[in-house]
């Protein structure tokens, strides 16, 4: 694809001479292979050059190698570390002629191993390396080629040779090939050794073979032997020859340092036997056998074999490393060779030894300075730079301690390595079966890896091996390193065995089979990105592997040499125009990289690359860094680019390699058909205007950044759209609560600290995941969770909510949940049921049948049901023994027929939508009508049910109609033809006769009170029953009182209800309960006026004259209708209710009851002198339940208590208790409940707000009523007094008649008299200095309702600071309470003294006493005792209630000014004896630390706190506070007495334990209250008790002090007992 985002053209630029590279052009990876013509063999065969053996142990065996290699097809040579096979068997295969028809290709698992090798092979053979005609030995690692046509001896990775597959199957260009280091059983090793196990059959002339030095031989025998039948599942007729090297030139000796003590008992039983024996054999003989290798163990005597350095105790592995380097330091000359899992931990041991070491460690490369017995520490490993790699090969003059991971453990030679120390640890790639993602956990190596390490050393010398663990952990090891194919993904070996149409992988001849999970999720991932599609022509007992078909995708992605995942990404980016793009950054993925990251330039190194980083995305910044390298390479020369790349820590090799990847990929991108080209850059002028702008420095890094974001850059959208198709399994969402991001399969990972991506992005995809310490993301991009659906297809979990009604859409909806392995992309997504189609619904039936469903459950409405909870009053509810059919006839609905029967349900049944028919509204009118002839018949079951109504429009609805918008298109064109079609028939609505109903009135007399009252007959719901709205305004002055007689029309069901909730035992003696409940309610109707007294003998005489009543014409009294008369008529004068429709018998009730008046006239009684005696309580006048209890007694003969009383009304169900409901101005309900006490504490500052602000909105009315009155008064005055009449003073007085004097200071509204009744802003002011005119009440009407208010001061400010304001109060006993303190406090502000005048007073003794108070400072004290005294003054000297005028006040502070300051010193005099009762208190604690006294002690100490705080002077009450000192030191006095003697203190904690109890007793009491409106003699009743109960220690723990009345636990709670 041409490149036109470049903002120059790149002709325009001049030409740069192309400076050689080393490997030449890069070629294709895999080439198809020719045939050598007969001149080529010539050739070939005469450069075969003299070839000579080194005395190694493999040539002296070599004759015995060259016949297994003639003979056989298959050889395997096992030889120990330094014997020569790596180097001496591609002779051996040159003598036998091998290599001139085909090549040798020889393989090495490492890139550095395979060039080294072949420079040694070259070396030995007198030649160099190079692919020129003459040269025999080439290699080939990744974009490196240096093979010619006379190369015989081909070193190269064991990936070339996997590549080289694809095009060669047969691979011809091969007659020899040499599998080295065939132990490490990499996934490219195994399925070489398994295809190369398949193809020699067909490959009789091609020789194999397989050496390492630990390799597993019998295994390898075993399987490339000649089988009868199947390989592996046959009889073996002949294993392949193994010839065993033996020998090396110098000898190791074995170590072995454990890290903490090893003792034959930590063996297991089942092993103990055979390990014993093991140990037996190695005791007694001194050279023992592990494998092919002859490793010579140390003195067995040795304590440091068994106890490590620790001598017994555990050691960590720094430690143990240092002291190892010490043991070998003192062997001899020679290099140490360390092995270490990783990069953290070679730095950990870099510094350890570095400290070990003091002045004679040196850091790689500083050799200055240095003297002989230095040692310098070298680390290696695969992220070092090139340069830093190749330090180990260099010669150098210092001993050396490399530290390295198993990068040097196979193939690679450190030269002069003497020493290995080996802590017998690795990290081994493992792949997670579970969260799909490689694992990188540190675990201990086995024999053979051990075995390796071991022969890494003495190459020069006799060599030292030290392990860091005990012989017994090793000889518990595996004896081989478990294979990477059972531990790793399988995806690329999947793939490229479907692109060779290998067959099953199951079937294939690994060495090793692959766990069946493992090809699972490898199949799992080709299908994920597209590369397998499901084979519908194979059967289901068919391999895993082979069910699928190679799909278009996966035969492209078989062509790329990379993950398929990266591939897939290339592909997709081809769709989206960004192949370009996306392609250098897949090349980025597959190699090192490009940024490097010294040890030492760390921080350095980080600012460098921190200035290419993208915020958003770590896949953006790899496009920066190969534009900005791009540019420094086409705009400086040679050695000035590397140079920069050295100043900026970039990797100069790699980012040739990274350009030459990206330089392969295009070319197979190219014959894929993709259309890639250069990658858009900005032109030199870019930079020179960059550099113009912010300066020289960096210029072409604003550049480069600039082009990014800028048109001519494709969005970086699309490049990560492409990326996410790899990546659907590498995804991941914030979590907010662990702090992590929550991936696919239940993971949880952080992104890598190295990540330029800022904050914590909602949504992420990583091209990694590394588990070490913790699971790493790493190579990071935030991401939008739209993108996931679209790339995910059928990948995607839909998951869907039970349906449920939309009003706004008028139609039926599901939540739907979408997943994406575990990981949640869309919750709760709300979308059209019936776009869901014919989705069965069979599973939400079956699941409902073994229960009955919840009323509005998925259940309930795909058997047709709907929740009771829309209509209350409606028949439309189940019986559970109907559910069964009816979820046998919806079973199999689709989601479609369920849309339409919820629409017709909840749209036109229940009209639960937004559109408003002319038919809607006229069915809501007919349905209206209905209900209310049902309500008020108190009959259920007369109107239509919903189900009717549903069957009525279910035969007219078209079966396509499912939510509002169908339903308007089809009644559109459907009502112009048939307006009437859907409008109910009288005969659906009313099919039976309705009668009409009595007893429910719809308000509530309550004093003069009208409280609207509304009914709700839903069982279950919390409304349920009776409901009694009360305006907030008007809260404080409702009362309970005869709610628990509820209404009439229930008042039966009611005593029925009760008699059930009494205990059973009585409970029997009054069945059957609705019987008993029906004669009571008729024993009450006709005696509940009378008096308690009188009831029986009202009841004997009305049985007296039943037969006289029944002969008369007047009703039975018993009867109903009498019954219903006669509580109608009792309803009506009670002031309880009023009813709606009066019943027929009015006027006989006004007949029966006349007037007391009346009655005394008539009997000739004086009234007077009636009223001087008690007048009896009505029968009606007291609860339900002891008119239930009265009536029973005298109808049955059965007396129940209070405790069955008490019973009954607890366990009465709620709906026949009153329900108060709490409502603001607007109608707004602000608290509902049972509890109308609670609901008054709970809403009192709501309440008083609203009072204050109704007073004032009515007052405002008032006024500007009576100025209008007033106006038109002054002119019918003028009028009078013009004719000179005299009415004008009647008229003033019937005006001001019923007015209330105003506050003083208030002002009048303009045009209104002194005594008009105006607005007062004094009822609300702040920081008063005059006390106001304030009345007791204000009685006004708002609206319909009569408001009563109570104005009061309110306290202000502090004690410091007093102010009082004026507030306007619900409660007239809050108001006197709140009056109180406020005119304390503006009392104070009138006669306060000054602090010095008050502390220039006090003796020294004082002075200090007082300065150790718990106030802040001295003038805080004072403060308060004036307060306090002010506080007390206003009691003594006053009414606190009554003074609510100027004068009043001012009489007030008269009297307390002459007084205030003899009682603030009065008051601290006693605030100075309870201090020094105190010292004495907490003197009596430090000096008893016993345990024995600890509680004592600690209760004593606690007991003084809570009298002796900041704020306790105004807090206590005057008549507590002299008594403060004798509460304190009866503290003291307790403790001396409990430490007399044991019994003493037995009784002290029983004494405790008693007081607890009662403190309790009172603080429950105070929540109690708390909960209730404010009542003074409930207050004053808990602070007698409280300070009852500081008397109450006195008397139990300081006899001696005495106490001035008498105190006991009973009289404390009696008092108590009051205040409840």
């Amino acid at each position: 694809m041409p490149d036109s985002r470049s903002a120059k053209p790149r002709s325009s630029e001049p030409a740069r001479k192309a400076r050689p590279r080393r490997g030449g052009r890069p070629r294709e990876h895999a080439r198809p292979f020719k045939p050598f013509t007969p001149e080529q063999l010539a050739e070939r065969a005469a450069a075969i050059p003299v070839i000579s053996f080194p005395d190694l142990p493999v040539s002296a065996r070599r004759d015995e190698i060259a016949r297994a290699i003639r003979d056989h097809q298959v050889v395997i040579v096992s030889g120990e570390t330094g014997s020569g096979k790596t180097t001496q068997l591609p002779k051996i295969c040159m003598q036998l002629g091998r290599g001139v028809a085909g090549m040798i290709g020889h393989t090495q698992p490492r890139r550095l191993a395979a060039r080294s090798v072949a420079d040694r092979i070259a070396d030995e053979l007198g030649q160099t390396v190079g692919r020129e005609r003459g040269q025999v030995v080439g290699y080939q690692v990744r974009f490196t080629d240096e093979v010619g046509p006379t190369t015989l001896v081909k070193l190269m990775t064991d990936g070339i040779l996997l590549a080289e597959i694809q095009s060669d199957p047969m691979l011809r260009r091969y007659d020899t090939l040499i599998i080295d280091e065939a132990h490490e059983r990499s996934l490219n090793i195994d399925f070489i050794l398994g295809y190369v196990a398949r193809l020699l059959p067909a490959r009789p002339d091609l020789k194999v073979i397989i050496t390492s030095a630990t390799i597993d031989s019998d295994r390898f025998a075993g399987h490339f032997g000649t089988w009868e039948g199947a390989p592996g599942s046959g009889r073996l007729i002949e294993p392949a020859p193994v010839i065993e090297v033996s020998g090396r030139t110098y000898p190791v000796e074995i170590r072995y340092r454990p890290l903490g003590p090893t003792t034959p008992s930590s063996y297991t039983s089942e092993a103990s036997a055979q390990q014993a024996d093991e140990t037996e054999i190695i005791e007694t003989t001194d050279v023992t056998e592990s494998g092919p290798m002859q490793l010579v163990l140390e003195d067995p005597d040795d304590e440091l074999a068994t106890l490590g350095y620790g001598m017994g105790e555990d050691i960590d592995v720094e430690t143990a490393i240092c002291h190892a380097v010490d043991e070998l330091s003192a062997e001899g000359d020679g290099d140490i060779l360390v092995f270490l899992p990783g990069e953290r931990d070679i730095r950990d041991t870099e510094a350890a030894l570095l400290d070990h070491l003091k002045g004679r460690g040196r850091r790689a490369g500083d050799d200055k300075g240095a003297r002989p017995t230095d040692i310098e520490i070298l680390p290696l490993y695969a992220r070092l730079t090139a340069a830093e790699q190749h330090r180990v090969f260099e010669p150098h003059r210092l001993r050396r301690v490399v530290l390295a991971t198993n990068v040097a453990e196979t193939s690679l030679t450190v030269p002069g390595i003497r020493y290995v120390i080996d802590p017998g640890l690795a990290r081994i790639s493992r792949y997670s079966n579970k969260t799909k993602v490689q694992r990188l956990p540190i675990e201990p190596v086995s024999q053979a890896s051990a075995n390796q390490r071991a022969g890494r050393c003495g190459r020069v010398a006799e060599g030292v091996a030290i392990r860091l663990f005990s012989q017994a952990d090793y000889l518990s090891r595996p004896r081989f390193t478990e294979p990477e194919i059972l531990r790793t993904s399988l995806a690329s070996v999947i793939l490229q065995m479907a692109s060779l149409g290998l067959g099953a992988v199951e079937d294939f001849p690994f060495l090793d089979a692959p766990d069946r999970r493992a090809v699972r999720d490898g199949v799992a991932l080709l299908v994920e990105i597209g590369a397998l599609a499901q084979d519908r022509e194979t059967g289901d007992g068919a391999p895993a592997s082979s069910q699928y078909r190679l799909t278009g995708i996966g035969r492209d992605l078989a062509r790329l040499p990379i993950d398929p995942r990266l591939g897939r990404m290339l592909l997709e980016a081809e769709r989206l125009g960004c192949a370009s793009e996306v392609l250098v950054i897949v090349a980025a993925l597959s190699i090192q990289d490009v940024r490097e990251r010294p040890a030492e330039y760390q921080g350095t190194a980080d600012a460098s690359h921190a200035r290419l980083a993208d915020p958003h995305s770590d896949f953006i910044t790899y496009l920066n860094l190969w534009r900005y390298l791009a540019v420094q390479a086409r705009d400086l020369s040679g050695s000035a680019f590397r140079r920069m790349c050295r100043a900026e820590f970039f990797h100069y090799l790699r980012w040739r390699e990274w350009r030459d990847v990206v330089g392969q990929l295009r070319q197979m991108a190219r014959a894929l058909g993709i259309g890639v080209g250069p990658v858009g850059e900005p032109s030199t002028g870019d930079v020179v205007e960059a550099a113009q702008f912010g300066g020289a420095q960096d210029a072409a890094v604003r550049a480069v950044l600039a082009y990014g974001q800028g048109t001519a850059s494709v969005d970086a959208d699309q490049v990560h759209r492409s990326l996410l198709v790899g990546l659907l399994s590498y995804l991941g969402s914030w979590d907010e609560t662990r702090r992590d991001y929550e991936g696919a399969r239940g993971t949880h990972f952080t992104i890598w600290p190295g990540s330029g991506v800022s904050g914590h992005p909602a949504w992420v995809m990583t091209a990694e995941l590394v588990e070490t310490s913790r699971l790493f993301a790493r190579t990071v991009a935030r991401i939008r969770p739209q993108w996931v659906e679209p790339a995910a297809r059928g990948l995607l979990k839909r998951s869907y909510s039970e349906p449920f009604w939309s009003v706004a859409k008028g139609a039926a909806m599901v939540r739907e949940r979408v997943t994406l392995y575990g990981l949640t992309l869309a919750a709760d997504r709300e979308v059209l049921l019936g776009r869901l189609g014919d989705l069965v619904i069979d599973e939400a039936v079956a699941a409902s049948r073994s229960h009955a469903p919840r009323a509005g459950s998925l259940e309930a409405l795909a058997a047709g049901l709907v929740s009771a909870s829309k209509d209350p009053l409606s028949s439309g509810s189940f019986e559970p023994r109907h559910f069964e059919e009816l979820a046998a006839a919806r079973e199999g609905t689709t989601a479609r027929e369920l849309a339409r029967e919820m629409f017709i349900r909840n749209a036109l049944v229940d009209g639960q939508w937004r559109e408003r028919h002319a038919f809607q509204r006229r069915n809501e009118a007919l349905v209206e009508q209905a209900r209310e002839v049902e309500r008020r018949s108190r009959t259920h079951g007369l109107v239509a049910d919903e189900q009717a109504r549903f069957r009525f429009f279910d035969d007219l609805i078209p079966e396509h109609v499912t939510s509002a918008a169908a339903f308007n298109r089809w009644w559109k064109d459907e009502c112009r033809e048939k307006p009437d079609l859907l409008i109910y028939p009288a005969s659906l609505l009313m099919p039976r006769e309705a009668t009409s109903g009595e007893g429910f009135p719809d308000r509530w007399q309550c004093g003069d009170l009208s409280l609207p009252l509304s009914y709700e007959f839903a069982p279950g719901s919390p409304r349920d029953g009776v409901s009694m709205r009360i305006p907030i305004e008007v809260l404080e002055r409702v009362s309970d009182t005869g709610t628990d007689w509820l209404v009439p029309g229930m008042r039966e069901d009611l005593l029925t209800e009760a008699i059930r909730a009494l205990p059973k035992g009585v409970r029997r003696l009054l069945a059957p309960a609705p019987d008993v409940a029906a004669s009571v309610a008729r024993w009450i109707e006709q005696a509940g006026d009378e008096p308690v007294e009188v009831v029986v003998a009202s009841a004997d005489k009305a049985a007296g004259n039943v037969k006289k009543a029944a002969s008369s014409d007047e009703p039975d009294p018993l009867s109903l209708d009498a019954a219903m008369g006669r509580l109608a008529a009792w309803g009506a004068t009670s002031g309880k209710l009023s009813t709606r429709n009066s019943p027929a018998k009015a006027p006989k009730k006004a007949a029966q009851k006349e007037s007391p008046a009346a009655e005394s006239a008539r009997q000739g009684t004086d009234t007077p002198a009636a009223s001087e005696a008690p007048k009896p309580r009505p029968l009606t006048e007291g609860s339900v339940l002891d008119a239930l209890a009265h009536a029973v007694r005298v109808l049955r003969g059965v007396d129940l208590s209070e405790a069955d009383l008490a019973h009954a009304r607890a366990h009465l169900p709620d709906h026949l208790r009153m329900t108060f409901v709490v409502t603001d101005a607007s109608g707004k309900e602000l608290g509902a409940g049972k509890d109308l006490a609670y609901l008054q504490r709970s809403l009192a500052s709501d309440a008083n707000k609203a009072v204050r602000t109704a007073v004032r909105a009515a007052l405002e009315e008032a006024g500007e009523k009576q100025a209008s009155r007033n106006k038109r008064g002054r002119g019918a005055s003028e009028k009078a007094a013009a004719r000179g009449g005299d009415n004008s003073s009647t008229s003033t007085s019937a005006s001001n008649e019923g007015t209330q004097s105003a506050p003083e200071g208030a002002r009048a509204p303009k045009g209104t008299q002194a005594s008009a009744p105006a607005p007062d802003p004094a009822f609300h002011a702040d920081g008063v200095t005059q006390m106001p005119t304030l009345p007791r009440s204000i009685t006004q009407t708002s609206g319909s309702m009569t408001l009563r208010a109570f104005p009061a001061l309110v306290p202000q400010g502090t004690a410091a600071a007093p102010a009082a304001g004026v507030r306007v109060m619900a409660s007239a006993a809050e108001a006197d309470r709140e009056h109180r303190a406020g005119l304390a406090r503006l009392l104070l502000s009138r006669i306060a003294l000054v602090t010095n005048r008050v502390t220039t007073r006090w003796t020294g003794r004082e002075a200090l006493m007082l300065a150790a108070s718990p106030y802040a400072d001295t003038a805080a004290l004072v403060a308060d005792a004036q307060l306090a005294s002010a506080l007390a003054l206003v009691d003594e000297l006053s009414t606190p209630a009554d003074v609510r005028d100027p004068e009043a006040f001012e009489t007030l502070v008269a009297a307390a000014r002459d007084a205030h300051e003899d009682r603030v010193y009065q008051i601290l005099s006693h605030v100075v004896r309870a201090l020094e009762a105190s010292a004495e208190a907490d003197a009596a604690v430090r000096s008893h630390p016993q345990a024995s006294l600890k509680e004592t002690t600690r209760d004593v100490a606690a007991h003084g706190k809570t009298l002796l705080y900041e704020g306790f002077v105004s807090a206590t009450p005057a008549s507590a506070l002299p008594h403060l000192a004798r509460y304190l030191r009866a503290g003291a006095v307790r403790i001396e007495r409990a430490a007399s003697s044991p019994g003493a203190l037995a009784r002290d904690l029983e004494d405790m334990d008693r007081i607890h109890q009662a403190e309790a007793e009172i603080a429950a009491t105070r929540e109690a209250l708390e909960r209730r409106p404010y009542d003074a003699q409930r207050d004053a009743a808990l602070t007698q008790a409280r300070w009852m109960a500081e008397e109450l220690r006195v008397s139990m723990f300081a006899q001696t002090l005495g106490t001035p009345n008498k105190v006991s636990m009973k009289r404390l709670l009696g008092v108590l007992a009051g205040a409840r």
